[in-house]
């Protein structure tokens, strides 16, 4: 089942390769996105393999959608969780839409709108002595 996030790019981290015990080479690059509309400032980190996602075609600060599965694997009694970007796209930097730029790799588009950022309720200050313990 695959999920999507927006955020902003804040990192795009080196790419590492290898072989595997298979043979076959081997590419993986994450990158981080910071998620907006909460009420604190959140990260998440994903990863790409081989080259179903070019990063060189996005900047740190652009709008993104990321499109991504999650993937848990268990090890010596330890639970591992990965988030596998799938797609992502550049969105308007006005709109809540995807752009028509697309990174290459998956080419779906998804018209599900963004809901609106949560509104926050501010607390009233009280008046000083006014608890509302009963003790």
């Amino acid at each position: 089942m695959a999920l999507e996030v927006d955020g902003k790019f804040h990192e795009i981290l080196a790419a590492t390769s290898g072989t595997g015990k298979n043979g076959k080479n081997w590419k993986k690059q994450s990158f981080v996105i910071e998620q907006l509309g909460g009420q604190f400032v959140s990260y998440a980190q994903f990863m790409v393999w081989n080259d179903r996602i070019n990063l060189n075609n996005f900047q740190v600060g652009e709008m993104v959608r990321v499109t991504f599965e999650i993937n848990s694997r268990e090890w010596q009694d330890k639970v591992y969780t990965d988030l596998t970007a799938i797609n992502v796209q550049k969105l308007d930097s006005g709109a809540t839409g995807p752009s028509n730029t697309n990174s290459g790799g998956n080419t779906q588009q998804t018209s599900t709108p963004t809901p609106p950022p949560p509104t926050v309720p501010t607390e009233q200050p009280k008046a000083e002595g006014a608890d509302d313990l009963p003790f």
